[in-house]
């Protein structure tokens, strides 16, 4: 038994904090990550420090803030920076080898990348082993392990007609996928994890990053997930009205509930392998997404903003000692916590985690998930767009209260008594007192986001993607498969 546990990260994309079981969704089945709850920590006050897919990510590898940064990671327009220290490499430091099978995302908006030609980039960035994919609506214009399967098979052209209308029309009705499971990008992507865990032979433990890409948009299940849910049975977003839209929502929850079964299946696949192999009581088993979704709620749909649909996500922890099982803790975590427990449970001490990650506001929650400490923090900070946007946003949130600094002007919600976040109390004199100290603590929070002593010095411009070499050539492509079909 080696004296380091091996330690495994999976996370998905776009899975809200709520959808982990069945309390909103009757009947979704997700009996892998029920037994990861059973077995494990849950922690359900966690936040994504920007609810966007890079910005988050980055948060996971570098233990920083985006906006710490380049204000274009806040929104999705520029490359991770190579020259800063991540957490990969703290681990292989200390003799881990490190893997990423799956969706990593470091690079630029919507503009042509190819994934296999970053290779390199990636292994740069502390990871031994990569097989990287996409996300499902960037293969319209990415090319990855992902496309160049379907490219083998003779299924690109039609895929990439398929998100064409799905996203780049925005005519997504969450129907099923034409594409076969095993041709799925989750699929691919669990097969992958599967096999790497099945040939690994190193003494050294493992830190592998397994990264699923459902239930983000667009919302194609396979048919066999699909089947088990009709809109009908859906219940309605809260706070709408609009009868149509309601419909349609109702069918984008059938289809997101089945994406998140599929990916709960593939999960089942990776558990299964470390049994099998007698790892899995040698494993610490990390559990997480980059942001949620807001499903409908106040008739909006997606992320990016400061409600909790969106900004706030799922997080488990499984122990192999079975430490705490079935626990749920209710503190304050935020996303740049995640690899500074992901170090610490490693070896690492909180203690060393500055000269690790410089400048890192994360705070590791190992020892609380372990109830080794009663609190983890007060309060959690996220943030969205650079501030000019309309719909930028500073964000401070504890157990009962949200306060949100924004240009349109500022939010205070109720959480306890007004869950939904329906009522702002940002001008009743009863709450200028707690106004006040949570805008204080709110600009303490940005005050202490400094710029790390290496900042990333080239960026890649990727602000629209149609002007890319490249992508306005894929588009008519895209266009005329689609009149074809």
């Amino acid at each position: 038994m080696k004296s380091k546990k091996n330690i495994l990260l999976i996370t998905d994309d776009q899975h809200r904090w709520d959808f982990y079981d069945n309390r909103v969704i009757a009947g979704m089945q997700t009996p892998n990550l029920t037994r990861l709850m059973d077995e494990g920590v849950t922690l359900t006050n966690t936040f994504a420090n920007c609810p966007i897919c890079m910005p988050a990510r980055f948060t996971w590898m570098y233990g920083l803030y985006a906006g710490q940064c380049a204000a274009g990671l806040l929104n999705n327009h520029h490359d991770w920076p190579m020259e800063l220290p991540s957490m990969p490499q703290a681990l292989q430091k200390i003799g881990y080898h490190t893997a990423l099978v799956g969706k990593l995302h470091a690079h630029a908006g919507l503009r042509y990348v190819n994934v296999l030609e970053e290779k390199d980039k990636t292994h740069q960035r502390g990871f031994d082993d990569v097989f990287e994919t996409c996300g499902k609506s960037l293969s319209h214009w990415y090319d990855c392990n992902f496309t160049k399967n379907l490219e083998d098979k003779g299924l690109l052209d039609d895929y990439r007609a398929d998100v064409y209308v799905r996203h780049l029309l925005d005519l997504e009705e969450g129907r099923p996928t034409f594409l076969k499971r095993e041709d799925t990008m989750d699929t691919l992507t669990g097969d992958a994890g599967v096999q790497w865990l099945q040939e690994y032979e190193d003494d050294k433990p493992f830190f592998l990053h397994l990264s699923f890409c459902g239930p983000h948009f667009p919302l194609d299940p396979p048919e066999e997930f699909a089947s088990r849910h009709k809109p009908e049975d859906m219940p309605p977003p809260e706070c709408v009205e609009d009868e149509v839209f309601i419909e349609l929502n109702k069918k984008h929850r059938a289809a997101y509930a089945a994406m998140i079964e599929h990916v709960d299946e593939e999960i089942g696949k990776t558990l299964s392998v470390l049994e099998e192999r007698g790892m899995l009581e040698d494993t610490i088993i990390f559990f997480g997404t980059d942001h949620g979704d807001m499903m409908g709620h106040h008739q909006r749909i997606g992320k990016m903003i400061y409600y909790d649909g969106s900004a706030r996500t799922p997080y488990i922890v499984r122990f192999p000692d079975g430490c705490n099982a079935g626990k749920i803790l209710d503190g304050m975590v935020e996303a740049v916590d995640l690899p500074c427990a992901i170090l610490e449970a490693a070896g690492y001490t909180p203690e060393d985690l500055p000269k690790l990650m410089p400048q890192t506001p994360g705070q590791s929650f190992y020892r609380y998930a372990r109830s080794e400490v009663p609190e983890h923090r007060e309060d959690a900070y996220s943030e969205c767009w650079t501030i000019d946007h309309p719909v930028a946003y500073r964000m401070l949130r504890t157990r009962d209260w949200k306060y949100v600094f924004r240009k349109e002007g500022d939010v205070l919600f109720d959480m306890v008594n007004d869950p939904l976040e329906t009522e702002n109390l940002i001008d009743r004199p009863e709450h200028q007192a707690r106004i006040s100290d949570m805008r204080r603590r709110l600009i303490e929070r940005m005050m202490r986001c400094v710029t790390p002593s290496r900042p990333g010095a080239t960026y890649t411009d990727g602000f629209w993607w149609l002007d890319k070499p490249g992508n306005a050539e894929r588009v008519e492509k895209a266009k005329a498969a689609y009149a074809e079909s």
